[in-house]
């Protein structure tokens, strides 16, 4: 029920910073800012290539929810953006579960709820139907399509979602969302449990990410903030020539910057710092294999 994941949100101080930081290292440039008042934010879109979005977003009002967030956990992921193309179906069934939905909207372009994190291992969502035939994202404006520069980014692949028990949140989203992990592993240099799960487009993902030891950054982040967003990926062309450009802009990658780790399992990888990112810990990920669009979900997953 969930069809794509279409856009990641980051709560930044100051957004022109962020539009900067964005362009200068990923080639993301904005293609639209507007006030969000109800929210007491202003925010800025910026395409990452193939439909998918990153959406930065600064507090206007002291009194906001966003700006509550900003204090308690500083610059950081804030909310997924999920398209899906039967609401109502999806709502109802949530619903029934007694899934909290903090506020719902209907405009003439797309109607959508914004689900409360206590439902989904601490990730704050928003799911989106778009109503507009003409536009296929709304939320980036009329415009989006036309603008001519392009990110270094494939397009936002894949967020990370940090949980206490692997099982319990393959079983809830599973429950929610209809959706099922098509690989389940351990990364040794990271000490983490990691399910995927193919979202209906069977180009998207969400995965679950379990610390399997304490003396890791996840399983510190884990007790500091809790289960929530931990990652985004992206998909990348060329991870050493993007490696070279990011090592030009100064970029603080973290102790896993290796690009030979996956090589075995059909993909090169990049972690850029989220002390450097604005909080947001980011992959890039190239993918190697011929044949497996994305070797992170299995071996079989696309057949």
């Amino acid at each position: 029920m969930l069809e794509r994941l279409r856009q990641a949100a980051f709560m930044v101080n100051d957004l022109k910073e962020g539009e900067d930081l964005y362009r200068n290292t990923l080639g993301m440039e904005s293609c639209r800012s507007e006030e969000l008042s109800n929210f007491g934010l202003v925010n800025s879109v910026l395409p990452a290539g193939d439909g998918t979005f990153v959406e930065l977003l600064q507090p206007t009002s002291a009194e906001s929810a966003g700006a509550r967030f900003l204090a308690r956990r500083g610059e950081a992921p804030y909310l997924l953006i999920f398209e899906t193309r039967d609401y109502t179906k999806l709502i109802d069934h949530l619903k029934a579960l007694d899934v909290r939905i903090t506020g719902e909207s209907d405009r003439p372009e797309s109607r959508s709820a914004f689900i409360h994190p206590s439902a989904t291992n601490g990730a704050f969502l928003e799911i989106v139907e778009v109503k507009d035939p003409a536009n296929p994202w709304p939320a980036a404006g009329p415009g989006w399509k036309d603008i001519p520069a392009q990110p270094l980014t494939r397009q936002l692949k894949q967020t990370a979602i940090l949980v206490r028990d692997l099982d319990q949140a393959t079983q809830r989203w599973s429950e929610l969302f209809g959706i099922e992990p098509t690989k389940r592993f351990q990364i040794s240099f990271t000490d983490l449990e990691i399910a995927v799960l193919p979202l209906g487009d069977g180009n998207t993902f969400i995965e679950l990410a379990q610390p399997t030891s304490q003396d890791t950054s996840s399983a510190r982040f884990l007790d500091r903030y809790g289960e929530g967003i931990y990652l985004t990926i992206y998909q990348i062309d060329d991870s050493l020539a993007l490696d070279a450009h990011l090592e030009g802009k100064g970029a603080r990658y973290t102790t896993s910057r290796r690009t030979d780790n996956y090589t075995n399992l059909g993909f090169n990888s990049i972690w850029i710092h989220p002390a450097y990112m604005k909080g947001a810990f980011t992959q890039l990920s190239q993918v190697l294999d011929p044949v497996n669009p994305w070797p992170p979900a299995g071996d079989s997953w696309y057949k």
